[in-house]
């Protein structure tokens, strides 16, 4: 059997590395409303150049240029 102070002790451990609900949410919240990503995709137009909008949709990735009007969608495979 194992005694209660370890049981306990394992228990506290345990909790300690999960997530406060509260966080998650927000973290996932944080995710899904992500619009726009840090690395840099110039639009492919040489008139234009100016950087694109990247939305992560489910099922597909969605560049667009504000400038031009390119847009490109690729798949998730």
């Amino acid at each position: 059997m194992i005694s209660p102070e370890i049981r306990e002790k394992k228990e506290r451990y345990r909790e300690s590395q999960m997530l406060n609900e509260k966080v998650e949410k927000k973290i996932l919240d944080k995710i899904r409303k992500q619009e726009s990503y840090s690395d840099v995709v110039f639009c492919p137009n040489k008139s234009c150049g100016v950087p694109v909008k990247i939305v992560d949709e489910p099922d597909m990735i969605i560049l667009k240029c504000s400038m031009c009007g390119f847009e490109k969608k690729i798949k998730k495979v």
